[in-house]
């Protein structure tokens, strides 16, 4: 009996799955062969090593952000919707932000968030080299928050308690000003942290045209 041809689609799908329980560290073009019940060399017809894997990976991840154009004259506004959409389209997936970050997939997904980002700041007034560097500025900001809020998922609370007794013992007379932060430094409260990280970069921007 032939084996049934496994798609290009199949395959991201089937890799997205396993990136939930392996990580992208624990993910290899063996572990998932295995899980398509194919040969490994069945994968490099569609992704030549993993680094194109994960670029594939990347691009589908992304694939519902900004799909539709902002229709707000707002530029603020505009640049929220699109970098709420993006930072939850990565945290959909363990390890997201990883597989994300570093990738430079040339794709329509890839090219249209890029393209919505650059418009939304050259309708503020930059120019379109400008409006890039503010888009990488963002998407940067984006990939760190995110890469944080996702370990901090899958760390172990011993190891956060730990880390506060550390501070603790050092911050509380040698470095009063991070005492006096500590409760904003330790915040679970990762969307306020975006919305306050964003809006400070959003003031930095405005003010740099």
């Amino acid at each position: 009996m032939k084996t049934p041809k496994i798609t290009r689609l199949q395959i991201l799908e089937t890799a997205l799955q396993l990136l939930e329980t392996e990580g992208i560290d624990g993910l290899t073009m063996r572990k998932l062969a295995d899980a398509l019940n194919i040969k490994a060399a069945s994968l490099y017809w569609h992704f030549s090593n993993k680094l194109s894997l994960v670029e594939g990976m990347a691009d589908h991840i992304v694939a519902e952000v900004a799909l539709n154009e902002c229709d707000s004259d707002d530029w603020k506004s505009n640049l929220l919707k699109i970098t709420t959409q993006l930072r939850k389209a990565l945290l959909q997936h363990r390890d997201g932000a990883r597989v994300f970050a570093g990738t430079y997939a040339i794709s329509d997904n890839v090219l249209r968030i890029n393209n919505a980002l650059i418009k939304t700041f050259v309708q503020s007034g930059m120019s379109a080299d400008k409006a890039a560097s503010c888009t990488m500025t963002v998407f940067y900001f984006i990939l760190g928050c995110c890469i944080e809020q996702q370990a901090a998922l899958f760390s172990n609370g011993s190891d956060l308690q730990e880390k506060l007794n550390e501070f603790n013992k050092l911050s509380n007379d040698k470095y009063p000003y991070t005492w006096e932060a500590k409760a904003t430094l330790f915040s679970d409260n990762y969307d306020q942290r975006f919305i306050d990280g964003l809006n400070l970069i959003i003031g930095g921007l405005g003010t740099s045209k």
